[in-house]
């Protein structure tokens, strides 16, 4: 699969270049929790197939965003882990999540639903902003 670029001299395209494919930040998203194996990743990205996944776990990994790591036994298993730079990401995701609350609306029959979607995973919960109603303020 060639990659498409931005070719722009812009750090948002590059950015884009980087993490800007469909379902990278999601996979971002489920790897700021910690590391992950293949398989949790398949289990909670519904609707990704497992050719976009590999592929976009391969990408991510050649920019430097993730890294595979062999476990050492019992577990005996590969896990997917955020770098330093994917690390970078969480205030991005944090602030994507606040973002799209607008867009959320009422949850539809189709919606796929986890936990930690909806506790943000991202250390602060994504929640929406409780605004004081007009004219009250404390002291006045």
């Amino acid at each position: 699969m060639s990659r498409r670029s931005y070719d722009q001299y812009c750090a948002v395209a590059r950015a884009l270049d980087a993490v800007g494919e469909r379902w990278s930040l999601l996979i971002v998203r489920e790897l700021l929790a910690g590391p992950r194996r293949y398989t949790d990743l398949h289990a909670d990205l519904p609707g990704v197939s497992t050719d976009i996944l590999a592929a976009r776990l391969k990408q991510l990994e050649s920019e430097g965003v993730i890294e595979r790591r062999r476990l050492e036994r019992p577990a005996n298993a590969t896990v997917y882990e955020l770098t330093a730079r994917g690390a970078a990401l969480r205030p991005v995701v944090a602030a994507l999540g606040v973002w799209g609350l607008d867009a959320l609306g009422e949850q539809r029959p189709t919606d796929a639903v986890r936990t930690h979607w909806i506790t943000g995973g991202v250390e602060e919960p994504v929640a929406t902003s409780v605004e004081e109603p007009v004219g009250e303020t404390a002291g006045v």
